[in-house]
């Protein structure tokens, strides 16, 4: 397959349209951190890179690891408790990257002490129910934002534009996976939430299909463990509100995926669309426009994100996201996954665990 050139590179402007005006958000807000560990440690180099100094306060339980990055980090005031933070360091906007076991009671705290914008790493909860707990406390002017990231992803964004222009034509069918290598060896870390590899990795590949395809009606699905006492590996049937079959597959025992890795593989009427974080791959049986008048067109990272905010940290669909959510909070808009905008990932999550035999709670 040829690749992409300049004349069949859609503008980041238009597959991002919801950070526009990114340079002009970031400035004079002051934000708090719940959990300083891997996502913590992440969304506090981006909102400091993007505006410097903001991050003025973190939560971490443990004493050993607050003893130390306060002493290699002094311009950031640490704490062991939310409400420490919320007396004395009055942040604007906090940040909750707990492990999701926590995310129901930590929100809901911040929600009753009016905090009034509040960004949650994925799941935003353990099920369907907690979350429409948390919307319901939820008052006038109160935004909180889920961290479905992968939406941010420049090349499931330009699918989802590919396939909403008919350039295949009718979806017919599509098989989608997410894979990692992340559970290698026993572990019961996950024992107490109960569920595993489709809540904690699979919510991502739910909610790119529900997103991009519609897909939110359970046919079947089934679960085993390997490694753990939950699931471990998942397979499902969707189908989407055309009926189209959409076969998906979540794995975190998969030792040939190094990093984790989405696959989506759409079957239309005219052609096909394959995609990744990475890359994506058209083709159609029609020439088309948004081919570059032609009927194939690859295109891979780099030539995606040549436009976009230069913040080098991570993939760059944790900044995208963040700029968004800044964006949100200067405008008033709805975010894109606010808690509103991905119950019905979080509904098909539970009819999935429903399905295979998993309480739901």
């Amino acid at each position: 397959m040829p690749s992409g050139t300049a004349s069949t590179l859609i503008p980041f402007s238009e597959l991002m349209p919801e950070v526009a005006g990114y340079d002009e958000c970031c400035g004079g807000l002051s934000f708090g951190v719940i959990g300083f560990g891997k996502m913590g440690v992440l969304h506090s180099a981006i909102l400091n890179l993007l505006s410097p100094g903001s991050v003025k306060c973190v939560v971490e339980r443990s004493r050993l690891l607050v003893f130390g990055a306060s002493m290699l980090i002094g311009d950031i005031s640490f704490y062991t408790g939310i409400d420490g933070m919320l007396r004395k360091g009055s942040p604007d906007v906090v940040y909750v990257t707990t492990p999701t076991p926590s995310h129901y009671e930590v929100v809901s705290r911040l929600l009753d002490a009016s905090v009034r914008y509040i960004f949650v790493e994925k799941p935003p909860a353990a099920n369907s129910k907690e979350l429409a707990s948390l919307m319901s406390k939820m008052g006038g002017g109160q935004l909180v934002m889920a961290g479905f990231q992968k939406r941010f992803a420049l090349p499931f964004r330009h699918a989802r534009m590919l396939l909403s222009k008919g350039v295949i034509g009718d979806v017919e069918g599509a098989t989608a996976y997410i894979k990692s290598g992340d559970i290698a060896e026993p572990t019961g870390r996950f024992d107490s939430l109960g569920r595993g590899v489709l809540l904690d990795l699979g919510v991502h590949l739910v909610d790119l299909l529900t997103w991009i395809l519609g897909a939110r009606f359970v046919e079947a699905s089934r679960c085993r463990s390997i490694h753990t006492r939950v699931d471990d590996h998942f397979e499902a049937v969707l189908r989407t509100e055309d009926g189209a079959k959409v076969d998906l597959e979540v794995s975190w025992c998969s030792p040939e995926f190094r990093l984790p890795e989405t696959y989506i593989r759409v079957r239309g009427s005219k052609g096909v669309v394959e995609v990744t974080e990475d890359y994506l791959r058209a083709e159609s049986a029609e020439e088309h426009p948004l081919l570059g008048d032609r009927k194939r067109l690859e295109l891979y990272k780099p030539e995606y994100y040549r436009d976009a905010p230069p913040v080098n940290l991570a993939d760059p669909e944790y900044t995208l996201e963040n700029l968004h959510f800044l964006r949100c909070i200067r405008s008033g808009e709805e975010p894109l996954t606010s808690l509103r905008n991905v119950v019905e990932t979080m509904e098909v999550i539970d009819e999935l665990y429903r399905r295979a035999g998993v309480f739901v709670g």
